[in-house]
């Protein structure tokens, strides 16, 4: 039957570092229906996280009886829909599974219908986001905002958002935030920005998105422009928990399914990685609330008529520090910093020995 193969694909995935579980309702057969036909199912089946080159899936593959050429194409046809990934390595094309998020729903931007964007809403709330919150690692971190940080903070370049886009090197794309579309789509406007084009790929998947046909090739410089106007709408910058980094969410709580389901939790900032938290001195604090506005996270309370900071809640973004007036909120570094794994491919190790 075409819905077996279907639950062996959810079954294979859900072995993959992200992983993708099952649920009472079947939503999630339902998203591998629209993503992959019942052949690339097959296919996607002998793919593992970790790239392989053509000959290694044509071994993998041999009870599928199909002519090398043939694979091949189906494979750069399941790129192109953007349920797998592909990238060249000392000449040599490879290819691997990706995530549901950040990865396939990503990819399926140009192509989404509104009943895939409502069941992936609905696959959020029924065990997704759970599954995706409930690893060691995250798979993105949080990074302070530029005008957060002082000439006085020690930070490494993973946290800093120049270094991230300048090791992109020069591929870097732009296109419209998946979350925010559909939100919009569904009558529910961001509270947050007008802007929708906010999110960035780099490295491979800027390659991937090119293929899809989501969003446009930038130069650094715009990239910088661009998540500077993303700061100042009051955007959280989440890249992906990896020192090279493949994307960069701008995300908020008001559309980033995730974003909601991390700010649902008693102590959002133990779900997040990140190496700061904000601070304010209640001696210059006027009281204002401006940065009770601003965060996202509801981490900030007036007491007494000052600022005072919930560090469970805290995700040190930034957000809160450049729009004080009278400069009595800053950040601090923690004591004990995170260090994101170099690659995907390396945090993805790391996820598998979790499992």
């Amino acid at each position: 039957m075409e819905s077996d193969i279907y639950r062996q694909l959810q079954q294979h995935l859900d072995t993959m570092p992200v992983g993708y579980p099952a649920t009472a309702s079947g939503v999630e057969l339902r998203l591998l229906k629209f993503l992959f036909t019942p052949e690339q199912a097959r296919i996607a089946l002998k793919l593992g996280h970790k790239y392989q080159t053509l000959d290694q899936i044509c071994e993998a593959a041999k009870d599928l009886r199909m002519p090398r050429s043939e694979l091949e194409k189906k494979l750069e046809e399941m790129v192109d829909r953007g349920n797998i990934v592909g990238k060249e390595q000392n000449g040599v094309r490879m290819y691997a599974t990706l995530p549901f998020v950040v990865g396939m729903l990503e990819f399926q931007h140009t192509r989404a219908t509104g009943a895939f964007r409502e069941d992936t809403g609905i696959y959020f709330q029924e065990g997704f986001a759970a599954k995706m919150l409930g690893s060691k690692i995250p798979q993105t971190r949080i990074i302070p905002i530029k005008k957060s940080i002082t000439a006085g903070h020690r930070i490494g370049t993973y946290d800093e958002l120049r270094d991230i886009i300048e090791k992109a090197e020069g591929r870097i794309r732009v296109g419209k935030c998946a979350c925010r579309t559909a939100m919009h789509e569904a009558g529910k406007p961001c509270k947050i920005t007008k802007r929708d084009e906010t999110c960035m790929a780099f490295r491979e998947y800027a390659d991937v998105f090119g293929r899809t046909g989501w969003g446009r090739a930038i130069s650094k410089e715009e990239a910088l422009e661009i998540a500077a106007r993303n700061e100042e709408d009051g955007l959280v910058l989440q890249p992906g928990n990896q020192q090279e980094t493949q994307f960069m969410c701008s995300c908020c709580s008001d559309c980033c399914g995730i974003f909601r389901a991390i700010k649902s939790m008693p102590r959002p900032a133990e779900f997040v990685a990140g190496n700061f938290y904000a601070q304010p001195d209640p001696d210059l604090c006027l009281g204002c609330g401006t940065c009770v506005e601003r965060c996202q996270m509801e981490a900030i309370i007036l007491q007494d008529e000052a600022a005072k900071v919930d560090l469970g809640r805290c995700i040190g973004c930034g957000l809160c520090v450049p729009t004080c007036g009278s400069e009595s909120i800053h950040l601090v570094r923690k004591k004990h910093e995170t260090v994101p794994p170099k690659s995907l491919e390396e945090m993805f190790e790391v996820l598998i020995a979790q499992k």
